[in-house]
């Protein structure tokens, strides 16, 4: 519309004082676990795709910082990287999970990254996107299936193991506590509703013990009568009287 305007189709431009529409949105899907666990079966260990998904689960890293972590990156204490926001940049130390140590371990040493195309060089941001994404679509994941889901998978994998909104916000560089205490509140209902459903059986679904293993056989002897056979006695004769 402002083209229209300086071009003299329009005298003014309504879009202006338009109010902005509001989205709402779930954002990029978080991987399942059933996801992780067909996407590890289709990719095999060794393969440039199996340590790329590696990379980005044990990391939470975004996928620009993490086509670029290599051994360059790493320290005594974890890798130590610079990952940039919006604010600013944030410098993380991530700890190297046993998992991830194994994965890398044959990475050559002077290469630019663990995440490298067939030629030896760093991928771009975009095409690794692609990459995975197709990976995924071939192993099966529903559609939309992303590498930012995989950095929400390593959120929700840390809130389920029990880790605070600031330890999981340590790992991923999360500025915004708001998203990452919705991991937090997911995981912690799962948990209470074990807890609440136990309490529950515990306390009213009690369990009857075991019958013997004669009661109710058919070749059980009838019981035996307590009393002889009554006897009729007229109103004027005593019932309490023994019967002649």
């Amino acid at each position: 519309m402002d083209y229209a305007v300086s071009a003299g189709l329009r005298s003014d431009n309504p879009v202006v004082v338009a109010k902005r529409v509001k989205l709402k949105t779930k954002g990029h899907r978080t991987w399942t676990e059933e996801d992780i666990t067909k996407f590890r079966k289709q990719h095999k260990v060794g393969t440039p795709l199996r340590l790329a998904f590696e990379v980005l689960l044990h990391t939470g890293l975004r996928r620009s910082d993490a086509v670029r972590l290599g051994w360059q990156h790493f320290t005594k204490d974890g890798f130590a990287i610079s990952t940039k926001k919006s604010q600013g940049h944030v410098e993380l130390c991530i700890p190297v999970h046993a998992d991830l140590a194994r994965y890398i371990a044959d990475c050559p040493k002077d290469g630019p990254a663990f995440i490298a195309t067939m030629y030896g060089r760093a991928r771009s941001e975009k095409a690794f996107s692609s990459w995975i994404s197709e990976a995924a679509g071939d192993a099966g994941l529903p559609e939309g299936s992303s590498p930012h889901g995989v950095r929400k998978a390593a959120c929700r994998r840390l809130a389920e193991a029990g880790c605070s909104a600031l330890e999981i916000m340590s790992i991923t560089g999360h500025t915004d506590i708001r998203e990452i205490e919705r991991y937090c509140r997911e995981a912690a209902k799962k948990k209470l509703a074990v807890a609440a459903m136990a309490k529950l059986q515990n306390g009213f679904d009690k369990k009857l013990p075991n019958p013997s293993d004669k009661l109710g056989k058919s070749a059980d002897k009838s019981l035996k009568s307590l009393s002889g056979k009554a006897v009729w006695r007229s109103r004027q004769d005593s019932n309490l009287q023994p019967a002649e």
